[in-house]
Order: C-alpha cells, then sequence, then structure tokens
C-alpha cells in the first residue's frame, strides 16, 4: 500500500510542476509515465521550490537523488549557487562554490563540439 501511496505522491508532485511550467521544454500532454522518475528529480531539484524539493526528499532514496543531482547538475555552471544550497542543506556537504567551478562542464563541451 505504501508504494501505491507514493506513486500517486510522485504523479501528484509531477502535475503541480508541470502546472507551474517546469516541463517547459517537453510536450505539453508529457506525462509522469513518460517522463519518468530520474526526469521528475532532476526538474524538481533544478526548478522546484522549497516545500518541492522536502516532498522529494520524502517520495525518494537519498541517494537515489544524490545520484541523480551528481549525473545531471553538478557539472552546470548556471547552477552553482543551487548546487552549493542543495549540498549543504540536504546532503550535509561541507564544501565551497569553487567545487562546483572546478568541476569539468559537460553542457559547455557538448555545445562547443556543436559549434566546430
Amino acid at each position: 500500500m505504501m508504494n501505491k501511496n507514493k506513486d500517486k505522491s510522485r504523479k501528484a508532485l509531477f502535475e503541480k510542476l508541470k502546472d507551474k511550467g517546469v516541463f517547459w521544454s517537453y510536450a505539453k500532454d508529457i506525462s509522469f509515465e513518460d517522463a519518468g522518475d530520474p526526469l521528475l528529480c532532476e526538474y524538481t531539484l533544478k526548478y522546484g521550490d522549497f516545500e518541492d524539493l522536502k516532498t522529494l526528499f520524502l517520495l525518494y532514496d537519498e541517494n537515489q537523488l544524490k545520484k541523480v543531482w551528481e549525473e545531471r547538475l553538478t557539472e552546470d555552471k548556471r547552477f552553482i549557487k543551487l548546487n552549493l544550497f542543495l549540498a549543504r542543506v540536504f546532503w550535509k556537504m561541507d564544501i565551497e562554490s569553487s567545487y562546483f567551478k572546478r568541476k569539468r562542464n559537460a553542457r559547455f563541451e557538448k555545445f562547443r563540439l556543436l559549434a566546430s
């Protein structure tokens, strides 16, 4: 029964964020089933408010969220302040913004390769 409640809550969080326009780069009729857990986690970490983040951490395993964060957000220089906040508040990491500035910027590298 607990899984069913979590699934329902995940879908509700997805719909809430969709109504806010968070998934602007996807089709307007995208569903939670189409998007999947990793996309919901990534976009909630990027664009959710504090209540959304608290909900996310109730619905997903902390290690699963950290993996999504490390794979999809930490290298993106646009989110240095957000990454610092997430690292300190949710993962209790004692780091400075320079940690993220030193990371390879995968997004920038993709654009550089496309331009050449």
